[in-house]
């Protein structure tokens, strides 16, 4: 049950009300794009891990009148600076001093999208929080008090983003409405997102893949704590958006993953996306390109072989150069539309062969599963890039629409589906049914 302080237990007292707490903060949440008020209660909720690490989270209300015991900023490795940064995560060592979990922790470093303005319909997906590489951390919500012998069943959250950005912390992913309605555990949780997530130099000082292992290694720690919190650790749900949901296919796809969640939901996104996934000969020449556009030596590195390519020059300067100079290269590598620069790798260990290949085979977590699709998801990663506005949406001229949209379709395809017309034309006929046009809107909409 839950534990209060000697002066949390005043302070309650004092905020009593005939109707239960009296309300000492209000604040908006925004959750399913509509703003609720938010309350929250001055109280100290106390839980020892399973390796006796003590921190303190708080007991809030959420709009909808229920109450609420919130973890925020939990750390599960060791921050993945200096000599770390790259490399996979390291579990986060046990501590004595009670952590403060009352309030978010820094967004891994990634860049703000300004594509589309200056609005919050855009901006509510950039990082509220300050961002930082010391970026790795979890938050936990509970229904009502800790309770050990509830059991609940738990969702992990992974947020989407590209692999280039996304923090657990925003305001849309804030569980407390969830948790309370569905008397669920929610966790969220960060990763580290583009160059320092997904750099990938075929060693251990930049393996590749690290945003998945900080997945994975959040996976476990709930695993082995969710328990205190009183989460069932065979009742654990992965769940995630676009990148989050592509991340959630690949855990399914990675022997490493699999002991540790139960079901699999999968939103606008699976690691069979032309986007999703890389080879080692593609990521590794990215890296020289970012290195060349960083100007650390030799600028000319990428029109040679590969056999010689220096990739020990390639560590130096990228282990060297600052966060922000880092963070304002990302995008150098870019070549085609709808082609993310920093995405997981088929490295042999986390994901052990080709995506197509495990799927023939079998090779994946046999589990149920829950997939969907976003509306306009495509639209909100094209801009004007593929869907020029005033050709495409151009009533009048259905001729003009249509070959805008045949080359925007082109560029969405993976490459192995451009070399066969047919492919291609029978894309196209699910469009335009028995040849009869339908408005560019609704091809947007499918």
């Amino acid at each position: 049950m839950m534990d209060y302080s000697i002066e949390d237990r005043k302070r309650i007292k004092s905020l009593k009300t005939n109707n239960g707490f009296c309300l000492s903060l209000r604040h908006l949440l925004y959750f399913p794009f509509v703003f609720l008020s938010q309350y929250v209660v001055s109280a100290a909720v106390y839980v020892n891990l399973s390796d006796g690490s003590p921190i303190f989270g708080s007991f809030v209300q959420a709009a909808t009148g229920k109450y609420i015991s919130q973890f925020l900023g939990v750390p599960f490795a060791e921050p993945p600076i200096g000599k770390l940064r790259f490399r996979r995560p390291i579990p986060k060592r046990p501590w004595r001093e009670q952590w403060n979990a009352t309030t978010f922790r820094d967004s891994c470093v990634q860049s703000p999208d300004t594509y589309f303005g200056d609005f919050y319909g855009a901006t509510m997906w950039n990082s509220n929080t300050p961002c930082s590489e010391d970026c790795l951390y979890l938050n936990i919500y509970v229904p009502g008090e800790i309770d050990r012998e509830k059991r609940l069943p738990v969702l992990f959250w992974i947020y989407g983003g590209g692999f280039w950005s996304g923090t657990a912390s925003l305001d849309v992913y804030d569980g407390k409405i969830f948790a309370g309605e569905e008397n669920v555990i929610i966790v969220t949780v960060n990763y580290r997102v583009t160059v320092f997530g997904f750099l990938y130099l075929g060693r251990e000082e930049a393996p590749g893949n690290m945003g998945l292992w900080d997945q994975l290694l959040a996976l476990k720690w709930v695993y082995k704590n969710i328990q205190v919190f009183g989460g069932d650790p065979s009742l654990i749900t992965l769940f995630g958006e676009s990148a989050g949901g592509a991340s959630v296919s690949m855990h399914m796809l990675s022997p490493l993953s699999q002991p540790y969640f139960t079901r699999s939901i999968l939103q606008s996104g699976a690691a069979t996306a032309p986007w999703a996934v890389e080879n080692k000969q593609v990521a590794l020449h990215r890296a020289v390109i970012l290195y060349e556009y960083m100007k650390c030596g030799n600028g000319n590195m990428s029109h040679l072989a590969p056999d010689q390519w220096n990739m020990d020059e390639v560590l130096r300067c990228l282990h060297a150069a600052s966060a922000d100079k880092l963070r304002d290269s990302e995008w150098s590598p870019v070549m085609e539309f709808a082609d993310f620069p920093w995405v997981p790798v088929i490295d042999g260990e986390f994901l052990v062969e080709n995506i197509e290949t495990s799927l023939k085979r079998g090779n994946f977590k046999k589990t149920q599963l829950l997939a969907g699709s976003n509306l306009f998801h495509c639209l909100s990663i094209s801009g004007t890039d593929v869907f020029p506005p005033a050709e495409f949406f151009e009533k009048k001229d259905f001729i003009k629409s249509r070959d805008v949209w045949i080359k925007s379709v082109s560029s969405l395809l993976p490459r192995q589906i451009l070399k066969s017309s047919l492919a291609l034309q029978s894309i196209l006929n699910y469009y335009e049914p028995e040849g009869l046009p339908i408005e560019s809107k609704q091809w947007v909409d499918r």
